[in-house]
């Protein structure tokens, strides 16, 4: 099997070799990076009314170890010390994350629209002693913060690096005209005064000494999961599997590279594993300019950043791209430079894919991965992309599909999907249970069913706990979203099982509707035409919106819920 998959590989890629990647923990990445990439713009924050500024590979490293500095000598914080960051995308988020890294401490990123509860259990599971937050979401601090080991708070602002005139008047409008900055009470100081701290400081610390001892198999991240099957879990994720993910995903893309470099757009939420590894990371590695968007609601938001940018790479999920398609703002032009467009997170449906390369020409590269293994697991090859599919492992990772009992299925059957390699977590944190269900013998199972075809690609036909049973067939909600999800019309679909007295489950199917043609009349005939008679809705609903996680996955309990409530 794996050589089929060899013939999409480069050499490099055949004999994958973690020495080859150079640099092994993300301190000394950042190093490597500004040794060939220095004077290259390495982040930029824009905002909706297209203000933005930016940043250099030298000036992030210099501004990341002032922040290292005020961690280890002002706040006193030692090695291995968790250091939390709740941020949206923008410059302060990569400071504050290479910051962490530069001081040896141990990051865990936090999702910004987390509720309190949430934001508490995180930061007591992770035991985080220092907090970084986003002044937008201030308050939620004040909440929380008796309840939990954080001795410091900082708050850092969408306007990090914005020259002070520039900075003071968009401040002013945030905070007293759109009244988006809320008043808090804990104390603490802001990212520009910890910054200033570090630099007073910096001459006479050894910044160097922070992370001499670091081996790239130390844990550099609690990343948590999403949680849509129990409270989120820490995924122990060490420097080794985070940069070396980055360094496999640049082994699938590196025959599109250019040698002038690559512009992303980094829509995709950096707190999440996609982004942080496979665009944030991923791009630090390569000299990529990364421009960041705090936020892609409304999707005017993004117009700016198309307008202004010659992006080269596109990272999204199946809604972002579907939702692209409905802007009338959007036009083919503004991707015409688009070497790499992928996707990920959730699956991303065959119907919003062909229409997005009927507008735009651009194909969809569907990807797939887990926090568990640092981001990316299987990824179509750019030179046979599929869709419907997932592809094939990514360079120096093994997959199988296996049975209930940890044996190989034949092939063109269905079966869990586990993997093995060096990006996998050390574990949950302080969940010793948990992790021996996820990691069997070195094997990474990862809870979803896969059919792999002849050519070694693969298919994910859903999610075990996500099965319908209708009168003993299993039904996949993802074959039938993505029947559904190719009907000009349909903006978005969300399969669910409901009860059902005589076949035990029915599928019910929620759409969202681009306009009024689609009605459930159509909807049945198009299932009708591609699904056998078992998995043919037996309710339809239209909605406004289907409920997703920030990866863009469905969150089928919170959709059944709704529907029985």
């Amino acid at each position: 099997m794996e050589q089929l998959w060899n013939k999409y590989y480069s050499e490099e890629a055949q004999n994958f070799d973690l020495a080859n990647m150079g640099a092994q923990t993300i301190a000394t990445m950042l190093d490597a990076s500004v040794e060939t990439h220095g004077s290259r713009k390495a982040l930029t924050t824009i905002l909706p009314t297209g203000a933005e500024t930016s940043i250099t590979f030298s000036e992030l490293q210099q501004q990341a170890e002032y922040f290292a500095v005020y961690l280890r000598e002002v706040l006193n914080l030692n090695s291995g010390d968790t250091v939390a960051l709740m941020s949206a995308n923008c410059i302060g988020f990569g400071v504050a994350s290479l910051g962490i890294a530069k001081a040896g401490c141990i990051g865990t990123n936090i999702n910004p629209l987390y509720t309190a509860p949430e934001m508490e259990h995180q930061l007591s599971d992770s035991n985080a002693q220092a907090l970084v937050i986003i002044d937008l979401f201030g308050d939620k601090v004040d909440e929380v913060i008796q309840n939990t080991a954080v001795r410091h708070v900082v708050t850092l602002s969408l306007l990090e690096f914005f020259p002070p005139l520039k900075r003071a008047l968009l401040g002013f409008v945030l905070k007293r005209v759109k009244k988006m900055i809320p008043p808090m009470r804990t104390d603490h100081v802001t990212f520009k005064t910890a910054l200033e701290a570090g630099r007073a400081r910096a001459g006479a610390a050894d910044i160097a000494a922070y992370t001499a001892h670091v081996k790239p198999t130390d844990t550099a991240l609690y990343q948590y999961t999403s949680g849509t099957t129990g409270r989120s879990k820490g995924a122990e994720l060490s420097h080794q599997a985070v940069v070396a993910n980055a360094y496999q995903a640049e082994l699938v893309v590196e025959s599109l590279m250019a040698p002038d470099g690559e512009t992303s757009l980094v829509v995709l939420p950096l707190y999440h594993i996609t982004a942080f590894t496979l665009i944030f990371i991923a791009g630090l590695r390569i000299g990529a300019h990364n421009v960041l968007v705090p936020s892609p609601r409304p999707l005017s938001n993004l117009k700016p950043a198309f307008e202004r940018h010659n992006l080269t790479w596109l990272i999204g999920i199946n809604t972002l791209f579907a939702a692209l398609l409905t802007e009338d703002w959007f036009k083919k032009e503004m991707v015409q430079n688009i070497r790499f467009c992928a996707s990920g997170g959730a699956a991303q449906t065959t119907g919003v894919a062909k229409k997005f390369k009927e507008k735009t020409g651009i194909e969809i590269c569907q990807a797939y991965g887990m926090t568990e293994c640092a981001g990316v697991l299987l990824c179509n090859p750019v030179e046979d992309n599929r869709f419907g599919y997932v592809g094939i492992p990514v360079p120096g990772t093994e997959v199988r599909i296996v049975d209930d009992a940890g044996k190989d299925v034949a092939q063109g059957q269905p079966g869990e999907i586990i993997g093995r390699g060096p990006t996998l977590m050390t574990g949950y944190l302080n969940r010793p249970d948990a992790t021996r269900e996820t990691i069997v013998d070195g094997w990474l199972y990862s809870g979803d069913i896969g059919v792999m075809d002849a050519d070694g690609f693969i298919e994910i036909v859903d999610r075990k706990k996500d099965m319908i049973l209708v009168s003993g067939f299993n039904v996949a909600p993802n074959e039938i979203e993505n029947t559904i999800s190719q009907m000009p019309g349909v903006a978005q679909v969300g399969v669910v099982g409901i009860p059902d007295d005589t076949t035990g489950e029915v599928p019910a199917a929620f759409v969202v509707r681009a306009d009024d043609t689609v009605t459930e009349d159509a909807v049945l005939a198009a299932c009708r035409k591609g699904l056998t008679n078992y998995k043919i809705p037996k309710i339809i609903r239209f909605v406004d919106e289907v409920p997703v996680t920030l990866s863009g996955k469905v969150l089928r309990r919170e959709l059944r819920e709704t529907f029985l409530q």
